[in-house]
């Protein structure tokens, strides 16, 4: 399979955290206004015109997987077990993500409108991170949520899933 450019990989991201949003319980409704730099894209509620700058960031478990797990072939079904120490390794790198988005956005983007963090867990065995994961994972890890901002939002989903999953702060 050939892997996407990036122009073609943040279009994907960017319907899907749109599309995961939906799913939240308070969701809005977005449309893309601009794609833009620091952050990615400018969206804008339907509803209310509001209008949201949105940094997208894709994690992997590590930097071999896109080569190693995503590109190569594979023959039928496979399926993804439940590793819970990959799973773990994996949960420490989207908190990872989190405090290194956090902290280039700290130093200089663009802030005209409410900042939303938008973290694809777009890794295999993301599949087994649902809401409830989501939820552990910020409360396992609450001072690095406390404290994101520029961001005043950070949305979680997760590949081959619907469930999303929203860290909002004030």
């Amino acid at each position: 399979m050939a892997w996407p450019e990036k122009p073609k990989r943040e279009e994907l991201e960017i319907n899907g955290f749109i599309e995961a949003y939906k799913c939240l319980t308070d969701g809005r409704h977005l449309e893309i206004v601009e794609k833009s730099e620091k952050p990615d894209y400018v969206v804008q509620d339907k509803q209310s015109g509001k209008k949201y700058g949105v940094e997208l960031t894709s994690v992997y478990l590590n930097d071999r997987s896109v080569p190693d797990e995503h590109i190569k072939k594979i023959e039928g079904v496979v399926a993804i077990p439940h590793n819970e120490v990959k799973l773990e390794k994996y949960k420490d790198r989207l908190v990872l993500a989190v405090i290194e988005k956090v902290c280039k956005a700290r130093k200089g983007y663009n802030s005209i409108h409410p900042l939303i963090l938008a973290i694809y867990a777009n890794e295999y065995i993301g599949i087994h991170l649902d809401k409830t994961a989501f939820e552990e994972l910020e409360g396992k890890n609450k001072t690095v949520f406390d404290d994101i901002t520029p961001f005043t939002e950070i949305v979680f989903w997760s590949f081959g899933s619907i469930d999303a999953h929203l860290v909002r702060r004030s």
